[in-house]
C-alpha cells in the first residue's frame, strides 16, 4: 500500500493525532477521520487594521460576518482546536495594473513553520494565482476559495481607484485560506511565506513517484477535466445517495446562480457607465451656470446662477462617487462569485473523476485477484511469473486501497466546504449590498442638503429683493397734500 508522502510527496507530514483532532486535523486529506469530529467551522481573522470605519466611504470591510462562517461558539472550538496562521496584509506597494504587489505579516503557531512570525513578506498578484492554481490541483477534492481580482481599477468607471478594496479583498481569500484544516498545512502555502524571493510552486508530482492522474490531468477547456477524449468514461450511481441528490441540486443551483449573476454584472456595469455620464453632464451645467452668473450685469441674477451652479457641480460630484460606488465593490465580490461558481462546478466534477478512478481500481484488483487463482491451479508456471504475477497483484492491491480511502473521504471533506462556502457567500452578498445602500444613502443626504442651501438661499434672495424694492418705492412716492377748508 502506497504512503501518503508516495501518494504527494509535497504534502507535509500529518501531526500527531491529539485530543482535540478534527475532521481536518491532518494535512492527508484522506486519512481516517473521527466519526464524532464536526465539520469545518473554522473561524475568520479580522481585518488587516482591526477595525472599521463608519464613514460611508468604500474603504468598508467587504464582509464583517463573512469572517465568521458560522456561530461564534463553534467557531471558538475549532480555533482552540487548530494552532494559528494569521495573515495580515499590509499595504499595496505597486499599483501596476498588471502586476500588483502586497506586503504583509504572519503569525503561526504551526510546527512546520521555520519562525513564528514574518514581516514585509512581499509578494504580487501573479505568485498570488500561482498559489491558488496550486492549491485547487493538488486539492481537487477541497473547495479552495476564489482569490479576489487584484487590480484597482474598475473598467466601469476609468478614473477609480481604491488600493483598500483590494487590499480587503486578498485579507478575506487568506482569512479562508488560514482556517481552512487542510489547505492551511499546504507544503507549498510554507514557501510562499518562508521563500526569501520569488515565489515559484514545485512541480506536479510524476506518476512514477506516486503522483495521481487526477493531479496530472491538463487542465484545457472549460471545465476541470475536459480535455479531449477521456480514457475511462466517468461514472454516475444509478441509485444515488441523498447527499449525491444534494450535489446534484448544489450543482443545478450553481449553474442557475452564475446564469444570473453574470446578467446582474453586466447590468451593475451599464448602470455605473449610465450615472457616470450625468455626472459629466451635471458638472457641465453646473460650469455653464458658473460662468452664466460671472457675465450677468444684475448682481443678484447673477449671484443667483452663481449659487445654482456651484449645486450642479457638487452633485455631479456625487452622481461619481454612485457611479464608484455602483461600478467597484459589486463588480468585484460578483465576479469573484462567477469563478467561484465554476470553482464549485470542477470540484463536484472531481468528486466524480475520484468515484471512477476508485471503481477502475477496484475492477483491475479483481482481475489480479483472479489471475493469482488462476496461478495457483496451474501445475506448469515458472518461478519468474509467480513472482511477477504477485507483484502486479500487490501494486493493483495498494493502488485499490488508496483510492477507497480518497473516495471515503471526499464526501467529508466536500459537505464541509460546501458548507462554508454556502455560508460565507450568504454573507458576503449581504455585506455587499449593505455597504453599498449604506453609502448611496449617505451621497443622496448630501444631495438632498445642497438642494435645501440653494432653496433657502433662493428664499433669502427673494426676501432681501422684496424688501428692497418695498424701501425704494417707498423713498420714491411724493408726499401727500393736505386740503385746507376756507
Amino acid at each position: 500500500m502506497y504512503s501518503d508522502d508516495e501518494i504527494d510527496p509535497h504534502r507535509e507530514p500529518a501531526p500527531h493525532s491529539t485530543d482535540n483532532q478534527t475532521l481536518y486535523d491532518s494535512i492527508d486529506p484522506f486519512a481516517e477521520a473521527r466519526p464524532e469530529a464536526e465539520p469545518w467551522n473554522g473561524p475568520e481573522h479580522t481585518t488587516a487594521n482591526g477595525d472599521e470605519s463608519d464613514d460611508g466611504s468604500d474603504n468598508q470591510p467587504l464582509s464583517q460576518a463573512s469572517l465568521s462562517p458560522l456561530q461564534a461558539a463553534g467557531s471558538a472550538t475549532t480555533q482552540q482546536q487548530l494552532p494559528l496562521l494569521r495573515f495580515t496584509v499590509g499595504q499595496m506597494v505597486d499599483r501596476s495594473k498588471r502586476t500588483p504587489g502586497f506586503t504583509f505579516d504572519v503569525l503561526t503557531t504551526l510546527p512546520s513553520y521555520k519562525g513564528r512570525k514574518y514581516t514585509g513578506v512581499e509578494r504580487n498578484q501573479i505568485e498570488f494565482e500561482r498559489l491558488e492554481s496550486h492549491l485547487q490541483a493538488t486539492y481537487p477534492e477541497c473547495l479552495v476559495p476564489t482569490l479576489g481580482p487584484g487590480t484597482t481599477v474598475s473598467k466601469y468607471v476609468p478614473d477609480y481607484q481604491n488600493d483598500r478594496l483590494v487590499v480587503l479583498l486578498l485579507q478575506q481569500w487568506l482569512n479562508r485560506i488560514s482556517v481552512h484544516p487542510i489547505l492551511r498545512q499546504d507544503y507549498e502555502l510554507r514557501q510562499f511565506v518562508e521563500a526569501p524571493f520569488a515565489f515559484n510552486p514545485a512541480l506536479t508530482p510524476s506518476l512514477s513517484s506516486g503522483g495521481s492522474a487526477l493531479t496530472l490531468a491538463p487542465q484545457q477547456g472549460t471545465g476541470f477535466f475536459l480535455w479531449g477524449k477521456p480514457k475511462q468514461r466517468i461514472a454516475r450511481s444509478a441509485n444515488p445517495t441523498p447527499f449525491e441528490q444534494q450535489l446534484q441540486m448544489t450543482s443545478e443551483n450553481m449553474e442557475l446562480f452564475q446564469k444570473n449573476l453574470s446578467e446582474v454584472r453586466r447590468w451593475h456595469g451599464r448602470l455605473a457607465r449610465t450615472r457616470g455620464r450625468l455626472a459629466v453632464d451635471l458638472k457641465d451645467v453646473g460650469t455653464k451656470l458658473v460662468s452664466l452668473g460671472v457675465i450677468e450685469r444684475n448682481a443678484m441674477l447673477g449671484k443667483s446662477f452663481k449659487r445654482l451652479g456651484k449645486c450642479f457641480l457638487h452633485v455631479g460630484a456625487c452622481a461619481h462617487s454612485q457611479s464608484n460606488l455602483e461600478g467597484s465593490r459589486p463588480i468585484a465580490v460578483e465576479d469573484i462569485y462567477m469563478m467561484a461558481c465554476e470553482n464549485v462546478q470542477k470540484t463536484l466534477s472531481n468528486r466524480q473523476v475520484i468515484f471512477t478512478e476508485h471503481q477502475v481500481s477496484e475492477r483491475q484488483l479483481e482481475r489480479k485477484r483472479q489471475s493469482v487463482a488462476v496461478l495457483r491451479a496451474s501445475a506448469n508456471i515458472s518461478p519468474d511469473q509467480v513472482q511477477e504475477t504477485l507483484a502486479e497483484f500487490n501494486v493493483a492491491k495498494a493502488d485499490a486501497d488508496s483510492k477507497r480511502q480518497r473516495a471515503e473521504r471526499v464526501d467529508k471533506v466536500l459537505s464541509a466546504d460546501l458548507q462554508a462556502f454556502e455560508t460565507n457567500r450568504e454573507n458576503d452578498f449581504k455585506a455587499m449590498f449593505t455597504a453599498l445602500g449604506r453609502d448611496q444613502l449617505h451621497v443622496e443626504r448630501q444631495v438632498l442638503n445642497e438642494f435645501k442651501a440653494v432653496l433657502d438661499f433662493v428664499r433669502q434672495s427673494g426676501a432681501s429683493s422684496n424688501s428692497s424694492s418695498t424701501t425704494i418705492s417707498s423713498t420714491q412716492q411724493p408726499p401727500a397734500t393736505t386740503s385746507t377748508l376756507h
